[in-house]
């Protein structure tokens, strides 16, 4: 049984999340990475880079796993919120790595490839740690009455209640719950109570919209979908 794809695609999602201011301002001047999979980046792999050899990187995971990343010239390399070019990456730099990743084989061919300081390592680390507790992120498979199940990325289901203190939103715009169907991409802000997670804001995620701020494909609007930022 393959367990190892659904925490790489979750990572991809936390760091769109975490990451994706710094992707508001490049993504209009340089277009979009693409690629496929879940909100249309592919999987993701994240790790230190233990050696380089050009423009292939060999990096470990936290669960010790070598992973060689191909990189190209379609390749989306970011580091400091500003484009880069591979000889900018050295030996020591914990990268977030998305696109087709070959799980068996342990390679990805790289369409989005990130270099994260400390602080977005931190943000990652916390952006996971509340997934599913404070912001939460799936496809919806059921909708009754007020309450909508996903389906979560890590392959868990989760139950979303909404009410009158709940927004809606899709991209920048608001819309009703009435706007929301079955097979919906959304996420969530909320808090849990009593084991159920109840949004205080909703928003669609449109697989094919350019991405992040509107500027590139396969992203949620971050500025809807980010998990909270702790006071």
């Amino acid at each position: 049984m393959n367990v190892v794809r659904p925490r790489f695609t979750l990572l991809l999602i936390l760091c769109l999340l975490a990451l994706a201011s710094c992707f508001a301002q490049q993504s209009d001047q340089q277009g979009p990475p693409r690629g496929g999979g879940f909100l249309g980046m592919g999987s993701a792999v994240h790790g230190t880079i233990t050696a380089i050899s050009g423009s292939e990187f060999t990096i470990k995971t936290e669960d010790g796993t070598t992973y060689k990343v191909a990189t190209g010239p379609n390749t989306h390399l970011v580091k400091d919120r500003q484009p880069i070019k591979a000889a900018d990456v050295h030996v020591g730099d914990v990268i977030m790595t998305g696109g087709d990743v070959d799980e068996k084989a342990h390679t990805v061919g790289a369409v989005f490839f990130a270099v994260l300081d400390a602080e977005q390592v931190q943000r990652m680390k916390q952006a996971q740690a509340d997934f599913g507790k404070t912001w939460t992120a799936g496809k919806i498979t059921v909708i009754n009455e007020l309450t909508l199940t996903i389906d979560r990325p890590d392959k868990k289901s989760q139950t979303i209640t909404v009410d009158e203190n709940t927004s809606f939103r899709k991209h920048r715009d608001s819309i009703t719950l009435a706007d929301i169907k079955v097979g919906d991409t959304v996420s969530a802000r909320g808090a849990l109570q009593n084991g159920n997670f109840v949004a205080t804001v909703l928003s669609v995620v449109d697989p094919n919209r350019r991405g992040p701020g509107g500027g590139g494909q396969g992203g949620p609007d971050h500025e809807n979908a980010a998990p909270p930022q702790k006071q």
